[in-house]
């Protein structure tokens, strides 16, 4: 072969992840490596989907290094020793690799800072199967260029996503929305997203692009159920229902699934529009209703009521 030869890391040849209600040949990013972004609100499940990818291929041969910025992950270890003391210690058993999972406590972009220049230290001298758990990237990576240490933590960030592939570094990144949240850079150079219940419409916009062609639209993405997420890999769009995590299985209750529903009657649609600010209500033109609505898909009967509610509520204001 002429040119630069092919990188290729062979373990992910015979490798893969069971996401439940399917799978995924990691072979397929043997030349890549693996940039998982997970998006959605608060309690769709984003926090299991990494345990989930993080227990299994700590099975095939990694180790997983989990940021745990609110002590959840801290408290489903307790009594494992999987916690680290300091830096130090994260790179000595980094180097022993003898712990499947090591949960590092960071509160801030301050805390995970040092931790991540120990962590980048160490997998570029070993090189060997590492995979990056970081729960609630938003504190550690901004959208824009920023100053002191969520800058710094913003930059390490970056470097994990465009210079881990060839130190063995795989990547989960777990945010609250497609836009806003993380650095540019992160959502670039993803190469497997799942995307979570969406309940906010104002958030199609930034996530319409990555549907594009799937048939997929906002009212399919509000009747997911926790758990439920609308993969994209190599091999396209589906939707999957994770497993729980085994470290969840122990303090989890299985969730009971509750479809979101949209106001239907008069009342029901005065009592909401009654807490939106008056910009917003005015921004609510008929056009920006109408594709609402059918985005939505909201019935006629309901869309009548919300627009009589609308119509008082301006007057009331007025």
């Amino acid at each position: 072969m002429s040119g630069q030869a092919l990188f290729r890391r062979n373990e992910f040849l015979h490798a893969s992840l069971d996401l439940g209600s399917s799978a995924i040949d990691l072979g397929d990013y043997a030349t890549t490596g693996l940039r998982v972004v997970c998006v959605g609100p608060s309690g769709i499940g984003k926090t299991n989907a990494g345990l989930l990818l993080a227990e299994q291929l700590a099975a095939q041969g990694w180790m997983s290094v989990l940021m745990d910025p609110e002590g959840e992950l801290e408290a489903l270890y307790e009594g494992q020793g999987a916690v680290v003391d300091d830096v130090e210690d994260l790179q000595r058993r980094l180097t022993a690799r003898a712990d499947p999972f090591l949960i590092v406590k960071v509160r801030d972009a301050a805390e995970f800072v040092p931790y991540a220049q120990g962590l980048m230290k160490t997998i570029d001298a070993e090189r060997k199967p590492v995979f990056l758990m970081i729960d609630e990237a938003q504190i550690f990576s901004a959208s824009r260029k920023r100053q002191e240490a969520i800058g710094e933590a913003s930059d390490l960030v970056n470097d994990f996503v465009q210079r881990g592939r060839k130190r063995a570094l795989d990547l989960f990144l777990s945010a609250h929305r497609f836009s806003g949240s993380l650095h540019r850079s992160v959502f670039a150079n993803k190469n497997l997203c799942f995307v979570g219940r969406q309940e906010d419409p104002t958030a199609w916009s930034a996530l319409a692009p990555q549907f594009k062609g799937s048939g997929i639209g906002f009212a399919d993405l509000a009747a997911l159920a926790p758990g439920e997420f609308f993969c994209f890999s190599r091999r396209g769009a589906e939707k999957v229902t994770m497993p729980m995590a085994e470290a969840l299985k122990a303090v989890a209750r299985p969730a009971t699934i509750v479809k979101p529903a949209l106001p239907s009657t008069f009342s029901q649609w005065d009592r909401a529009i009654a807490e939106i600010p008056l910009d917003r209500l005015d921004a609510l033109t008929p056009a920006v209703v109408g594709l609402l609505s059918t985005i939505a898909g909201i019935t006629p009967p309901q869309l009548s009521g919300g627009l009589r509610a609308l119509r008082d509520e301006r007057s009331a204001r007025a």
